[in-house]
């Protein structure tokens, strides 16, 4: 994706670096990703195609955070480890090198490709379950990967979206506004971090989707039993968790 002349991936393969060290100053950064894999390991097949392990795919891994999250879910949901085979995908060389100097089980797989690209290449129901934590709002095509995503879900497999938006309340504009402007990017000049790419981090969340368009996409893909949660504190009605499962054979 190109934003201003400067190319998104590129900018996240600077900031790969100190990532880690930075989303570890966002409170409940974890927490609500804990969260968001809950919701998607609640929602997965006992067991993949013919009785192998399920197959998730973690779009927008960046440097591994929400793959281990989707690990820990799946753990403390008392599943075998060997039940499921994790992919996680990110358009950032540099992110997925951070990814990659982690310790992760053989089950794990990390690919540098874009998002939409790669769900293109996948054959249909070929995934149980897809996490997309910070991901849809970085995507220009928004439709088409709900669309791809649906595409590849086995019937019965849920797709969950984590993210920021701030589209449908005042409140949280004017939050997200204040924190953008009198905390991240200042503190971005100050510690002389990608400036560009906060920036970008404001207005890509104060432009993105409200939360009832980002349920009406999942919807209009087919997916049901679309569900929605925000978090409480500031990040009230700014951090969101959206749900949906392709119905399976049986419903239809």
């Amino acid at each position: 994706m190109t934003r201003d002349g400067w190319v998104l991936a590129d900018a996240f393969d600077r900031a790969a670096p100190t990532y880690d060290a930075m989303v570890a100053l966002s409170p409940g950064y974890h927490d609500q990703l804990a969260t968001a894999a809950t919701a998607l390991v609640d929602r997965l097949p006992r067991a993949g195609a013919d009785g192998g392990p399920v197959t998730v795919l973690d779009l927008g891994c960046g440097s591994g955070a929400s793959t281990r999250a989707v690990l820990d879910a799946w753990a403390r949901a008392g599943r075998r480890p060997s039940d499921l085979n994790v992919r996680g995908v990110d358009a950032s060389e540099g992110m997925v090198a951070q990814a990659r100097a982690k310790e992760w089980p053989d089950a794990v797989e990390l690919v540098v490709a874009d998002a939409v690209q790669h769900l293109a290449g996948l054959a249909d129901g070929s995934v149980d379950g897809v996490l997309g934590a910070y991901l849809l709002r970085n995507v220009p095509d928004r439709e088409r990967l709900v669309r791809e995503v649906a595409r590849v879900l086995r019937p019965g497999g849920a797709f969950v979206v984590h993210d920021y938006s701030v589209a449908g309340s005042l409140r949280a504009r004017v939050a997200w506004a204040a924190v953008c402007h009198g905390v991240i990017i200042p503190l971005a000049v100050l510690k002389r971090s990608d400036v560009p790419l906060h920036r970008y981090l404001y207005t890509s969340v104060r432009d993105f989707d409200s939360v009832e368009t980002v349920c009406g996409r999942l919807q209009a893909a087919g997916l049901v039993d679309v569900r929605h949660r925000s978090y409480p504190g500031w990040q009230d009605g700014v951090v969101h968790t959206v749900v949906g499962s392709l119905p399976d054979r049986g419903s239809r």
